[in-house]
């Protein structure tokens, strides 16, 4: 007789981590392999916070964590116009997408914290649209699904809302 018992534990061990494991803190602030990336201490506490007070910060990170997409987060004094952040495409390499993400951080910590989390939602429609790996990628995708707020300067609906949410939740946790 036949058993697929070794074929299904077989299966199990070689196929990719489900989206439905939760990852630990560790997994993805302080391991060597994080996807999310800061030297910045202020915005490593940002991360914490943002992982352990909200479900929906949880979520980005962890879906980036099992990305392709790298993702370099640095603060910086000011950003043109009224940004508060913004995404960056970097060159392709070792077959990994990188990203920069600069946040202005200004008012309270929630609010960088939804700041940073709406920058992360654009770094997951990064990571979703497999074809975008340079900058006229990145256009192109957000021409298609983002909303023009001037030259180059792209948002959407979802980045918007997500920032929104993540703020409520943390007012509550």
């Amino acid at each position: 007789m036949f058993s697929i018992a070794p074929l299904f534990l077989t299966a199990m061990l070689l196929a990719p981590a489900s989206p439905f494991i939760p990852l630990s803190e560790g997994e993805v602030i302080d391991a060597p392999t994080r996807h999310i990336r800061t030297t910045d201490t202020a915005l490593r506490h940002m991360l914490r916070r943002g992982f352990r007070g909200s479900p929906t910060f949880a979520s980005l990170v962890a879906r980036l964590q099992r990305s392709d997409v790298i993702v370099y987060v640095e603060s910086v004094p000011r950003l043109p116009g009224a940004l508060d952040g913004r995404l960056m495409m970097l060159p392709r390499a070792h077959d990994h997408r990188y990203v920069r993400i600069q946040i202005a951080l200004r008012g309270s910590p929630e609010d960088g914290i939804a700041v940073l989390g709406h920058e992360l939602r654009h770094a997951v429609e990064v990571a979703e649209a497999v074809g975008v790996s340079d900058t006229d990628g990145l256009a192109k995708l957000y021409q298609r699904i983002g909303l023009r707020g001037g030259e180059h300067v792209y948002d959407t609906v979802a980045a918007q809302e997500t920032g929104r949410t993540i703020r409520r939740e943390l007012s509550v946790a």
